[in-house]
């Protein structure tokens, strides 16, 4: 019995399956990078709805400015430390 020729060459079979591959190949780096694109917003847009609003955030009292400070200086006025700052910025 006679075997039947096959009609492409043996080089043009392995470079279609090598162009199949290729193409499926970058089909998963295609795949992976929009994988990773919508998992960093998920998790941006998950923070975003649990991030705390102005209204919720408590400033410690140690932050806050006394009700003596004049914007110049913080403090009571007879206190026995003076620190006085003089700077340049060139």
């Amino acid at each position: 019995m006679s075997k039947k020729k096959s009609s492409t060459s043996v080089r043009a079979q392995r470079e279609r399956v090598q162009n199949r591959k290729k193409k499926q190949r970058r089909r998963y780096y295609v795949i992976g990078a929009v994988g990773v694109i919508i998992t960093i917003g998920l998790f941006a847009f998950v923070r975003q709805i649990n991030a705390p609003t102005f209204e919720d955030v408590n400033i410690p009292d140690s932050i806050q400015m006394p009700a003596n400070a004049d914007g110049k200086s913080w403090g009571p006025v007879d206190a026995p430390v003076v620190v006085e700052e003089f700077s340049d910025f060139q």
